[in-house]
């Protein structure tokens, strides 16, 4: 530990510097925010489209009725619309900051639209998606986070 002899005063080049660096300091903890709040929503929402898959897997199988995998996708599509709503209420200061939340906002948009899909597939006889057009939307939902969460870093 660096201690100061009696009596010796701080000059003002120092005082400075440290205020600056305290400055710098406060503004990359706050710009750091927006990040970590992407990157924990498309965590969780990433945990959700791994559900959705696994539940219409087994769907597709016969191991699960459509009851299950309906309450599955209508699970998974709260989580992200959840995430989506905290991403959307940030208030980004910087550029990059605000890409950012631009970004995960269009990836948990087309997420939620394949989850919508699959969710269709199965409620769906005739007419329209498939159980396969539902695990290709949710394997390229999978696809998007994997690929924002690399952006932005895990948490």
């Amino acid at each position: 530990m660096l201690t100061r002899p009696a009596g010796a005063r701080t000059s003002p080049q120092v005082l400075l510097t440290a205020a600056c660096l305290g400055a710098l300091l406060t503004a990359c903890s706050a710009g750091s925010a927006v990040t970590d709040t992407v990157s924990t929503a498309a965590e969780d929402s990433s945990s959700a489209i791994a559900t959705a898959k696994l539940a219409v897997g087994l769907d597709s199988d016969g191991k699960l009725t459509r009851a299950a995998t309906s309450t599955a996708l209508d699970d998974a599509l709260k989580e992200v619309q959840t995430s989506r709503d905290t991403v959307l209420r940030l208030s980004p200061t910087s550029p990059e900051d605000r890409q950012v939340r631009e970004d995960a906002l269009r990836v948990l948009d087309s997420s939620a639209a394949g989850l919508t899909t699959a969710r269709d597939a199965v409620s769906s006889d005739d007419g329209g998606p498939s159980l396969s057009d539902g695990a290709r939307a949710l394997a390229a939902a999978e696809d998007a986070l994997s690929q924002l969460t690399a952006k932005v870093g895990k948490k």
